[in-house]
């Protein structure tokens, strides 16, 4: 099971201008690998006195026992919509519409009244974007007046931008929105004590399900930091949602398999077309220049479990490298899917190496055995090499064979196995992912494009 955790922020603030005592809810979505999650929905719950608020996205941010702030206020000339991100790391973006030209003063104040900064323009009819630096982590107030009419926004800042300002971005005119977004809470009416009984539950849509955190109770009281823990099923090692199963041109069905964003092959390639029908010969020497396919160890029953080796030529068909991500090269693959980028390789490695349960003796880079298929491999009794304990290897479920290579002969079968890239080195040399029976390391080296190596494909999102 994975736990995806919210981690959620109680700060109390001081509003200078009513006196009032302020406590200020911030939350904010993310894995156990500190990854955001976006939260759809946040509902608090005042079981002392028996209100409940819910706040949607964009909104993270729900202010009790204020009075007289004005948020995301709808006045009469213009409307100010809430800032996005809110919390922010030193940056954040907000915009106002105008329903006639206006001088616009725009101030951020500390919650004791200091100006931090400030801008005035003379604008005109539009939705106008601004945005906003802060260098001091902590809660301000956004001000804007147009002509007579004002309002209002509590920001939260995390980290230091380097500079307090408050910059122009864009209009558009005359397009206007008919009204603020109705989303953003802010702030409740409802009323609130420090030390009342209190509830918080986060929603988020998870590998296209809807899941609920667990339900935290306690009375409120001052700054303090909680954690909303959504509980689901570890997606890696499973089936694609969407497509467990792929077929290339010659009739031949793949596996797939989910790790982390993710959808790829779960067995080599075993295709003797491209998907526009065109052959790849079989080779029986190595080759820069032209495409070609090569038998496992030099038996053609090996073909079946281990795919066929291709040369670089044959992999890309008439693709020049990429290093994008996708990589945006079809090559060898079956249609939908592509061959994987030096870059989409290490964002799956660099995914693994973050999953505490992929990695052998707690050490980031011994990951090979989580790639490595459970047999096949000849043995070794280096501590967390591939070939110690077969039965520990797979946890992602990528299912990696030692089919060897090709190079003038057939060589390392059931010791190593390298996994091409569409990201060449240089005119010679392309980047391959490695793995080895007496190492605990994937490789990342550079194999020469006449060497016949083995095919994964990832699918196009």
């Amino acid at each position: 099971m994975n736990k995806i955790t919210v981690s959620f922020m109680a700060c109390l603030l001081l509003y200078a201008y009513s006196f009032a005592q302020v406590t200020t809810l911030t939350f904010t979505g993310k894995d156990v690998n500190e990854i955001y999650v976006r939260l759809d929905r946040v509902v608090i719950t005042n079981l002392t006195k028996s209100w409940q608020e819910t706040i949607h996205y964009p909104d993270t941010v729900l202010i009790m026992g204020a009075t007289g702030i004005e948020d995301a206020e709808n006045a009469s000339q213009f409307s100010l919509f809430r800032n996005v991100p809110n919390p922010f790391a030193g940056v954040s973006e907000f915009s106002m519409q105008l329903t006639e030209p206006q001088k616009v003063v725009i101030s951020v104040v500390d919650l004791e009244g200091r100006l931090i900064t400030e801008t005035e323009q003379s604008l005109p009819q539009g939705m106008h974007t601004f945005r906003l630096f802060l260098s001091t982590p902590q809660a301000y107030l956004l001000r804007v007046r147009a002509g007579t009419d004002h309002a209002s926004l509590t920001v939260i800042n995390t980290e230091n931008a380097g500079t307090n300002r408050i910059d122009y971005v864009q209009n558009i005119n005359p397009v206007l929105w008919t009204s603020p977004l109705k989303t953003d809470k802010g702030g409740t009416d409802n009323p609130f004590n420090f030390g009342d009984e209190m509830e918080y539950v986060g929603y988020a849509t998870i590998n296209e399900t809807e899941v609920e955190s667990e339900r935290i109770r306690q009375t409120q009281g001052t700054s303090q930091s909680f954690e909303l823990v959504f509980t689901i099923p570890l997606l890696d090692g499973q089936p694609c949602i969407g497509t467990p199963t792929l077929t290339d041109i010659d009739g031949n069905t793949y596996n797939t398999v989910q790790i982390g964003t993710q959808c790829w092959m779960k067995e080599n390639l075993r295709t003797t077309k491209y998907a526009n029908g065109g052959g790849i010969p079989l080779g029986t020497t190595t080759n820069l220049y032209l495409p070609y396919r090569y038998y496992p160890n030099n038996d053609q029953n090996n073909v079946a479990t281990y795919g066929y080796l291709y040369n670089w030529k044959a992999v890309m068909e008439n693709a020049t490298s990429s290093n994008t991500n996708p990589s945006g090269v079809q090559g060898v693959c079956p249609a939908g899917w592509h061959v994987p980028s030096h870059a989409e390789w290490t964002q799956l490695t660099d995914y693994v190496r973050s999953v505490n349960l992929y990695l052998c003796n707690a050490d980031a880079d011994f990951i090979a055995k989580a790639f490595a298929a459970s047999l096949d491999w000849n043995s070794s009794t280096g501590t967390c090499h591939i070939g110690n304990t077969l039965s520990a290897n797979n946890a992602t479920g990528f299912s990696v064979l030692p089919s060897g290579w090709y190079d003038s002969n057939y060589a390392n079968f059931g010791n190593n196995t390298g996994l091409w890239s569409s990201t060449q080195y240089d005119d010679s040399y392309a980047k391959i992912r490695f793995l080895e029976y007496n190492s605990a390391e994937v490789g990342n080296i550079d194999g020469y494009k006449a060497v016949g190596f083995s095919v994964r494909c990832v699918r196009d999102e």
